[in-house]
């Protein structure tokens, strides 16, 4: 729940600072409108209110959309293909940053990339069972999971 409150929240904020950068400064800078009076205008449009209304909304919904958790069957433990399943992550260019008896989290290693995904690019694989649980954003975990599922039939 503290994950989706917080990717909820990045989410809006970014935005509200869209908005803001389109919407609040572009008059400022194309016809001298100060920020206050454009925002007041705006403010005052019912279609805008509405259409931000209905942003805010989809920003509350978004992390139940746009993450997830899917199941990887593998053929034995995971500690038999844990070589495999780390050069997946490798080839993505992506650093192991937790590795604690069931859960093995990885991240991005640029820096940008990371400030780019606003730091939501952390992908962590449950490994008590078999199957195994990827979670994180559906499309890097979809992307890891083909990779994972061509280095585990390469071996074959």
């Amino acid at each position: 729940m503290k994950d989706y409150i917080r990717r909820s929240a990045k989410f809006i904020l970014y935005i509200v600072l869209i908005f803001f950068v389109v919407l609040g400064l572009y008059p400022l800078m194309k016809y001298g409108k100060s920020l206050s009076d454009s925002l007041t205008d705006l403010l005052a449009n019912s279609r805008f209110t509405t259409m931000f209304g209905i942003l805010i909304v989809y920003g509350m919904l978004y992390p139940m959309i746009a993450f997830v958790k899917i199941k990887r069957h593998l053929n034995g433990s995971f500690e038999q293909n844990r070589e495999k399943i780390e050069r997946a992550f490798e080839k993505l260019e992506y650093v192991k940053t937790q590795d604690v008896p069931g859960k093995v989290a990885f991240r991005k290693k640029s820096q940008f990339a990371r400030l780019v995904q606003w730091h939501e690019d952390e992908i962590t694989l449950y490994t008590n069972e078999n199957p195994v649980i990827i979670s994180g954003f559906r499309k890097r975990v979809l992307r890891v999971d083909k990779l994972i599922d061509l280095e585990l039939s390469k071996e074959e």
